[in-house]
Protein backbone atom coordinates (compact mmCIF):
# COMPACT_ATOMS: atom_id res chain seq x y z
CA UNK A 1 0.00 0.00 0.00
CA UNK A 2 0.91 3.09 -0.83
CA UNK A 3 -0.71 6.67 -0.04
CA UNK A 4 -0.17 10.51 0.47
CA UNK A 5 -0.80 12.41 3.85
CA UNK A 6 -1.22 16.21 3.61
CA UNK A 7 -2.92 18.77 5.43
CA UNK A 8 -3.47 22.73 5.75
CA UNK A 9 -2.86 23.51 2.17
CA UNK A 10 -4.68 27.04 3.41
CA UNK A 11 -5.38 27.77 -0.58
CA UNK A 12 -5.98 31.28 -0.68
CA UNK A 13 -4.11 32.54 1.59
CA UNK A 14 -3.69 36.63 1.72
CA UNK A 15 -0.26 37.02 2.71
CA UNK A 16 -0.42 40.73 4.25
CA UNK A 17 1.29 42.99 5.28
CA UNK A 18 4.05 42.16 2.83
CA UNK A 19 5.85 45.68 0.98
CA UNK A 20 8.72 46.27 -0.53
CA UNK A 21 8.95 42.87 -2.16
CA UNK A 22 9.50 42.88 -6.06
CA UNK A 23 6.07 42.58 -7.64
CA UNK A 24 6.81 38.91 -9.87
CA UNK A 25 7.94 38.15 -6.39
CA UNK A 26 5.13 39.36 -4.58
CA UNK A 27 2.84 37.63 -7.31
CA UNK A 28 4.79 33.99 -6.85
CA UNK A 29 4.17 34.51 -3.12
CA UNK A 30 0.03 34.96 -3.15
CA UNK A 31 0.52 31.98 -5.64
CA UNK A 32 2.65 29.89 -3.26
CA UNK A 33 -0.10 27.74 -1.61
CA UNK A 34 -1.55 26.96 -4.56
CA UNK A 35 1.54 25.74 -6.15
CA UNK A 36 2.85 24.06 -3.26
CA UNK A 37 -0.25 21.85 -3.18
CA UNK A 38 0.55 21.00 -6.96
CA UNK A 39 3.40 19.33 -5.55
CA UNK A 40 1.27 17.05 -3.59
CA UNK A 41 -1.00 16.20 -6.25
CA UNK A 42 2.18 16.10 -8.51
CA UNK A 43 4.09 13.21 -6.17
CA UNK A 44 0.41 11.40 -6.12
CA UNK A 45 0.67 10.97 -9.96
CA UNK A 46 4.34 10.27 -10.33
CA UNK A 47 4.23 7.36 -7.84
CA UNK A 48 0.87 6.17 -8.62
CA UNK A 49 -0.74 6.03 -4.51
CA UNK A 50 -3.57 3.99 -3.74
CA UNK A 51 -5.14 6.89 -2.22
CA UNK A 52 -4.61 10.86 -0.86
CA UNK A 53 -5.87 11.82 2.66
CA UNK A 54 -6.20 15.89 3.45
CA UNK A 55 -6.51 16.10 6.82
CA UNK A 56 -8.44 20.11 7.03
CA UNK A 57 -7.89 23.47 5.99
CA UNK A 58 -7.57 22.87 2.21
CA UNK A 59 -8.98 26.49 1.92
CA UNK A 60 -7.70 29.34 4.24
CA UNK A 61 -11.40 30.78 5.01
CA UNK A 62 -14.59 29.29 4.77
CA UNK A 63 -15.32 31.88 2.13
CA UNK A 64 -13.90 29.79 -0.56
CA UNK A 65 -13.02 31.64 -3.91
CA UNK A 66 -13.61 30.85 -7.39
CA UNK A 67 -10.34 30.69 -8.03
CA UNK A 68 -9.74 28.17 -5.59
CA UNK A 69 -12.44 26.16 -5.81
CA UNK A 70 -11.82 25.79 -9.47
CA UNK A 71 -7.99 24.62 -8.88
CA UNK A 72 -9.20 21.73 -6.51
CA UNK A 73 -12.04 20.73 -8.57
CA UNK A 74 -9.27 20.56 -11.54
CA UNK A 75 -6.27 18.72 -9.12
CA UNK A 76 -9.07 16.00 -7.80
CA UNK A 77 -10.09 15.73 -11.81
CA UNK A 78 -6.60 15.09 -12.27
CA UNK A 79 -6.41 11.90 -9.88
CA UNK A 80 -9.94 10.98 -10.84
CA UNK A 81 -8.26 10.38 -14.59
CA UNK A 82 -5.58 8.22 -12.89
CA UNK A 83 -8.54 6.03 -10.26
CA UNK A 84 -6.66 7.95 -7.41
CA UNK A 85 -9.34 8.14 -4.65
CA UNK A 86 -8.86 11.37 -2.15
CA UNK A 87 -10.24 11.74 1.38
CA UNK A 88 -10.81 14.96 2.37
CA UNK A 89 -11.76 16.48 6.04
CA UNK A 90 -12.83 19.80 6.57
CA UNK A 91 -10.72 21.66 9.44
CA UNK A 92 -11.43 25.05 11.48
CA UNK A 93 -10.70 27.11 8.92
CA UNK A 94 -12.79 26.05 6.03
CA UNK A 95 -15.73 24.37 8.82
CA UNK A 96 -18.78 22.84 7.04
CA UNK A 97 -21.40 25.16 8.35
CA UNK A 98 -19.81 28.14 6.77
CA UNK A 99 -18.95 26.76 3.29
CA UNK A 100 -20.04 28.37 0.16
CA UNK A 101 -18.86 25.02 -2.10
CA UNK A 102 -21.20 25.74 -5.41
CA UNK A 103 -19.22 22.66 -7.18
CA UNK A 104 -19.94 19.13 -7.20
CA UNK A 105 -15.95 16.77 -6.40
CA UNK A 106 -15.12 14.60 -9.01
CA UNK A 107 -16.54 10.90 -8.19
CA UNK A 108 -13.16 10.13 -6.60
CA UNK A 109 -13.84 12.20 -3.57
CA UNK A 110 -15.23 11.22 0.00
CA UNK A 111 -15.66 14.23 1.78
CA UNK A 112 -16.10 13.36 5.56
CA UNK A 113 -19.19 14.35 7.13
CA UNK A 114 -19.57 16.01 10.84
CA UNK A 115 -20.05 13.38 12.47
CA UNK A 116 -17.21 10.33 12.64
CA UNK A 117 -17.57 7.90 9.10
CA UNK A 118 -15.13 5.21 7.73
CA UNK A 119 -14.32 4.83 4.23
CA UNK A 120 -13.76 1.18 3.45
CA UNK A 121 -11.34 0.74 0.13
CA UNK A 122 -10.26 -2.41 -1.88
CA UNK A 123 -7.21 -1.46 -3.42
CA UNK A 124 -5.56 -2.71 -6.66
CA UNK A 125 -3.80 -5.44 -5.17
CA UNK A 126 -6.10 -6.71 -3.17
CA UNK A 127 -5.94 -5.11 0.29
CA UNK A 128 -8.62 -3.59 2.14
CA UNK A 129 -8.28 -0.46 3.66
CA UNK A 130 -10.93 1.16 6.65
CA UNK A 131 -9.82 5.35 6.84
CA UNK A 132 -12.22 6.85 9.73
CA UNK A 133 -12.50 11.17 10.24
CA UNK A 134 -14.99 13.86 10.67
CA UNK A 135 -15.09 17.38 9.69
CA UNK A 136 -15.40 20.52 11.36
CA UNK A 137 -19.09 21.55 11.35
CA UNK A 138 -18.55 24.61 12.75
CA UNK A 139 -15.30 26.70 14.10
CA UNK A 140 -14.35 24.85 17.13
CA UNK A 141 -15.05 21.57 18.21
CA UNK A 142 -14.14 21.79 21.94
CA UNK A 143 -14.93 18.21 22.74
CA UNK A 144 -12.69 15.08 22.67
CA UNK A 145 -13.53 13.35 19.31
CA UNK A 146 -11.88 9.91 19.76
CA UNK A 147 -14.99 7.89 21.75
CA UNK A 148 -16.38 8.49 18.15
CA UNK A 149 -14.15 6.70 16.47
CA UNK A 150 -14.38 2.94 15.84
CA UNK A 151 -11.45 0.55 17.02
CA UNK A 152 -9.99 -1.18 13.99
CA UNK A 153 -11.76 -2.46 11.83
CA UNK A 154 -11.71 -6.16 9.73
CA UNK A 155 -9.53 -4.69 7.68
CA UNK A 156 -5.94 -5.35 6.31
CA UNK A 157 -5.17 -1.45 7.50
CA UNK A 158 -7.25 1.32 9.36
CA UNK A 159 -6.08 5.24 9.19
CA UNK A 160 -7.37 8.03 11.03
CA UNK A 161 -7.38 11.26 9.96
CA UNK A 162 -7.78 14.18 12.75
CA UNK A 163 -7.56 18.04 12.12
CA UNK A 164 -6.98 18.64 15.84
CA UNK A 165 -4.72 19.74 19.11
CA UNK A 166 -3.15 17.65 21.93
CA UNK A 167 -5.22 18.54 24.73
CA UNK A 168 -3.73 20.98 27.38
CA UNK A 169 -7.05 20.63 29.96
CA UNK A 170 -7.61 24.71 29.35
CA UNK A 171 -9.82 25.86 27.53
CA UNK A 172 -9.30 23.11 24.25
CA UNK A 173 -10.99 24.14 21.05
CA UNK A 174 -9.49 22.32 18.10
CA UNK A 175 -10.99 18.63 18.98
CA UNK A 176 -8.33 18.01 21.81
CA UNK A 177 -6.60 14.64 21.71
CA UNK A 178 -4.55 12.61 23.63
CA UNK A 179 -1.81 10.01 22.43
CA UNK A 180 -3.43 7.52 24.14
CA UNK A 181 -6.30 7.63 22.94
CA UNK A 182 -5.29 7.60 19.62
CA UNK A 183 -2.96 4.49 20.14
CA UNK A 184 -6.03 2.94 21.96
CA UNK A 185 -7.75 2.58 18.55
CA UNK A 186 -5.05 0.23 17.35
CA UNK A 187 -4.98 1.86 13.87
CA UNK A 188 -1.90 1.67 11.67
CA UNK A 189 -1.46 5.27 11.14
CA UNK A 190 -3.14 8.68 12.39
CA UNK A 191 -2.83 11.59 9.73
CA UNK A 192 -3.11 15.19 11.42
CA UNK A 193 -3.74 18.48 10.34
CA UNK A 194 -4.01 21.59 12.18
CA UNK A 195 -0.41 22.13 13.88
CA UNK A 196 2.12 23.87 10.47
CA UNK A 197 5.02 22.51 11.81
CA UNK A 198 5.96 18.80 11.05
CA UNK A 199 5.85 16.56 14.26
CA UNK A 200 5.98 13.14 15.28
CA UNK A 201 4.03 12.38 18.05
CA UNK A 202 4.57 8.32 18.08
CA UNK A 203 6.85 6.18 15.86
CA UNK A 204 4.83 3.06 15.71
CA UNK A 205 2.28 2.86 14.86
CA UNK A 206 3.17 6.67 13.17
CA UNK A 207 1.15 9.50 14.50
CA UNK A 208 2.28 12.75 12.90
CA UNK A 209 1.44 16.33 12.08
CA UNK A 210 2.69 16.39 8.10
CA UNK A 211 2.44 20.72 9.05
CA UNK A 212 1.14 22.83 6.10
CA UNK A 213 2.45 22.53 2.44
CA UNK A 214 3.51 25.90 2.66
CA UNK A 215 4.68 28.77 5.20
CA UNK A 216 2.45 31.50 5.12
CA UNK A 217 4.50 34.45 7.27
CA UNK A 218 7.58 34.71 9.12
CA UNK A 219 6.43 31.89 12.67
CA UNK A 220 5.66 29.31 9.94
CA UNK A 221 9.98 28.50 8.95
CA UNK A 222 11.59 25.68 7.96
CA UNK A 223 10.99 23.10 4.97
CA UNK A 224 7.04 22.26 4.76
CA UNK A 225 5.68 19.34 2.61
CA UNK A 226 3.49 16.00 3.04
CA UNK A 227 3.95 12.66 3.41
CA UNK A 228 4.73 9.13 1.26
CA UNK A 229 3.37 6.78 3.02
CA UNK A 230 3.73 3.00 2.38
CA UNK A 231 3.91 -0.23 3.85
CA UNK A 232 6.50 -2.98 4.37
CA UNK A 233 5.92 -6.31 6.57
CA UNK A 234 3.31 -5.16 7.81
CA UNK A 235 3.77 -1.65 9.09
CA UNK A 236 3.32 2.12 7.28
CA UNK A 237 6.26 4.05 6.78
CA UNK A 238 6.16 7.78 5.93
CA UNK A 239 8.62 9.69 4.05
CA UNK A 240 8.35 13.30 4.44
CA UNK A 241 9.06 15.36 0.95
CA UNK A 242 8.97 19.26 0.09
CA UNK A 243 6.48 21.23 -1.18
CA UNK A 244 7.06 24.80 -0.51
CA UNK A 245 7.62 27.06 -3.27
CA UNK A 246 8.81 29.87 -0.71
CA UNK A 247 10.56 29.75 2.42
CA UNK A 248 10.57 31.60 5.53
CA UNK A 249 13.63 32.28 7.88
CA UNK A 250 14.80 34.09 10.80
CA UNK A 251 18.51 35.00 10.93
CA UNK A 252 20.62 37.20 13.36
CA UNK A 253 23.78 39.22 12.09
CA UNK A 254 26.05 40.93 14.60
CA UNK A 255 27.66 44.46 13.37
CA UNK A 256 29.73 44.90 16.60
CA UNK A 257 30.88 48.53 16.60
CA UNK A 258 28.46 49.66 13.78
CA UNK A 259 27.91 53.49 14.02
CA UNK A 260 26.17 54.26 10.83
CA UNK A 261 23.36 52.88 8.25
CA UNK A 262 26.31 53.27 5.25
CA UNK A 263 28.50 50.91 7.31
CA UNK A 264 25.01 48.50 8.36
CA UNK A 265 24.27 48.63 4.49
CA UNK A 266 27.77 47.73 3.77
CA UNK A 267 27.78 44.48 6.10
CA UNK A 268 24.13 43.41 5.14
CA UNK A 269 25.47 43.32 1.64
CA UNK A 270 28.29 41.45 2.61
CA UNK A 271 26.19 39.21 4.74
CA UNK A 272 23.95 38.58 1.84
CA UNK A 273 26.72 37.40 -0.77
CA UNK A 274 27.71 35.08 2.07
CA UNK A 275 24.44 33.51 2.74
CA UNK A 276 22.19 32.57 -0.37
CA UNK A 277 19.52 30.55 -0.83
CA UNK A 278 18.72 27.53 -2.63
CA UNK A 279 15.24 28.80 -2.69
CA UNK A 280 13.43 32.04 -2.70
CA UNK A 281 13.33 32.68 0.82
CA UNK A 282 11.34 35.65 3.04
CA UNK A 283 13.80 36.12 6.21
CA UNK A 284 13.24 38.32 8.99
CA UNK A 285 16.93 39.44 10.23
CA UNK A 286 17.76 40.74 14.06
CA UNK A 287 20.86 43.22 14.07
CA UNK A 288 22.71 43.05 17.50
CA UNK A 289 25.55 45.43 18.75
CA UNK A 290 24.59 48.10 16.74
CA UNK A 291 25.71 51.42 18.21
CA UNK A 292 23.59 54.15 16.08
CA UNK A 293 23.00 57.66 16.91
CA UNK A 294 19.12 58.11 18.13
CA UNK A 295 17.95 59.26 14.68
CA UNK A 296 19.43 56.65 12.60
CA UNK A 297 17.93 53.86 15.06
CA UNK A 298 14.71 55.31 14.76
CA UNK A 299 14.88 54.99 11.36
CA UNK A 300 15.87 51.57 11.03
CA UNK A 301 13.13 50.87 13.35
CA UNK A 302 10.09 52.27 11.87
CA UNK A 303 11.51 50.59 8.33
CA UNK A 304 12.49 53.48 6.38
CA UNK A 305 15.65 52.74 5.95
CA UNK A 306 14.81 48.69 5.15
CA UNK A 307 12.65 50.02 2.68
CA UNK A 308 15.50 52.13 0.76
CA UNK A 309 18.15 49.26 0.99
CA UNK A 310 15.40 46.82 -0.60
CA UNK A 311 14.87 49.24 -3.43
CA UNK A 312 18.99 49.93 -4.02
CA UNK A 313 19.89 46.66 -3.36
CA UNK A 314 17.32 44.51 -5.63
CA UNK A 315 19.96 42.87 -7.76
CA UNK A 316 22.19 41.72 -4.77
CA UNK A 317 19.17 40.39 -2.77
CA UNK A 318 17.89 38.21 -6.03
CA UNK A 319 21.51 37.09 -6.51
CA UNK A 320 21.17 35.45 -2.82
CA UNK A 321 17.68 34.71 -3.02
CA UNK A 322 17.02 36.30 0.28
CA UNK A 323 14.00 39.33 0.34
CA UNK A 324 14.19 41.34 4.38
CA UNK A 325 10.61 41.18 5.22
CA UNK A 326 11.84 42.41 8.84
CA UNK A 327 14.91 43.92 9.94
CA UNK A 328 15.07 44.75 13.72
CA UNK A 329 17.67 46.04 15.74
CA UNK A 330 18.39 43.75 19.34
CA UNK A 331 17.62 45.64 22.09
CA UNK A 332 20.30 44.81 24.87
CA UNK A 333 18.62 43.47 28.22
CA UNK A 334 18.65 46.09 30.92
CA UNK A 335 19.57 44.34 34.39
CA UNK A 336 16.74 44.90 36.92
CA UNK A 337 18.08 47.75 39.16
CA UNK A 338 15.58 47.75 42.58
CA UNK A 339 15.78 48.03 45.92
CA UNK A 340 16.95 45.18 47.60
CA UNK A 341 13.70 44.02 49.09
CA UNK A 342 12.37 44.80 46.30
CA UNK A 343 14.91 42.38 44.09
CA UNK A 344 14.23 39.50 47.13
CA UNK A 345 10.27 39.75 46.34
CA UNK A 346 10.98 39.65 42.76
CA UNK A 347 13.39 36.63 42.98
CA UNK A 348 10.40 34.48 45.02
CA UNK A 349 7.99 35.55 42.27
CA UNK A 350 9.95 35.00 39.42
CA UNK A 351 11.07 31.48 40.71
CA UNK A 352 7.17 30.16 41.07
CA UNK A 353 5.61 31.78 37.94
CA UNK A 354 8.01 31.20 35.29
CA UNK A 355 7.68 27.82 35.26
CA UNK A 356 6.58 25.26 32.92
CA UNK A 357 3.06 24.30 34.53
CA UNK A 358 2.12 27.96 34.57
CA UNK A 359 3.12 29.22 31.20
CA UNK A 360 0.98 26.18 30.20
CA UNK A 361 -1.92 27.19 32.32
CA UNK A 362 -1.62 30.55 30.95
CA UNK A 363 -1.08 30.05 27.10
CA UNK A 364 -3.40 26.89 27.25
CA UNK A 365 -5.96 27.81 24.31
CA UNK A 366 -2.99 29.72 22.65
CA UNK A 367 -0.74 26.64 22.25
CA UNK A 368 -3.32 25.26 20.24
CA UNK A 369 -2.79 27.75 17.48
CA UNK A 370 -0.93 25.95 14.35
CA UNK A 371 1.25 29.08 14.30
CA UNK A 372 2.14 29.05 18.04
CA UNK A 373 2.72 25.43 18.93
CA UNK A 374 5.96 25.12 17.59
CA UNK A 375 7.21 28.86 19.54
CA UNK A 376 5.51 27.69 22.58
CA UNK A 377 7.10 23.98 22.79
CA UNK A 378 10.20 25.07 23.05
CA UNK A 379 11.87 24.53 26.37
CA UNK A 380 14.02 27.72 26.40
CA UNK A 381 10.90 30.03 26.36
CA UNK A 382 10.25 30.83 29.96
CA UNK A 383 13.87 31.69 30.62
CA UNK A 384 12.83 34.37 27.22
CA UNK A 385 9.75 34.99 29.00
CA UNK A 386 11.92 35.97 31.92
CA UNK A 387 14.72 38.18 30.55
CA UNK A 388 11.77 40.11 28.33
CA UNK A 389 9.51 40.96 31.39
CA UNK A 390 12.73 41.95 33.97
CA UNK A 391 13.47 44.16 30.58
CA UNK A 392 10.37 45.39 30.78
CA UNK A 393 10.46 46.24 34.47
CA UNK A 394 13.53 47.66 34.44
CA UNK A 395 12.27 49.99 31.54
CA UNK A 396 9.28 50.88 33.51
CA UNK A 397 11.26 51.52 36.66
CA UNK A 398 13.32 53.99 34.64
CA UNK A 399 10.33 55.70 33.37
CA UNK A 400 9.24 56.25 36.88
CA UNK A 401 12.49 57.35 38.00
CA UNK A 402 12.47 59.36 35.10
CA UNK A 403 8.62 61.42 36.69
CA UNK A 404 10.00 61.16 39.70
CA UNK A 405 13.04 63.66 39.03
Amino acid sequence: MKFIHAADLHLDSPFLGLTGLPSNLLASVRQSTFTAATQVFDQALAQQVDFVVLAGDLFDRAEQSVTAQAYLFQQFDRLNQAQIPVIVSFGNHDYLADQHQTVAYPANVTVLGSTVTTKTLTLRDGETVAISGFSYPQRWVPTDPLPDFPVHAATDWHIGMLHGAVATGSDDHYAPFTVADLLSKRYDYWALGHIHHRQVLNQQPPILYAGNTQGRAINETGEKGAYLVTSDHGQLHPQFFDTAAILWATATLDVQGTTSLTALGTQLTAWLAAQPAETPTLTALTVTHLALAPGDLASLRQGEWLQLYLRTHARQLKAAQRYLVALTPAIPAQPLAAPQLDQQYWDQGADTVFTPENLQTTFGKLAQEPALAAWFANQNRPAELQQQAEQMLAELMGEEDHDAS
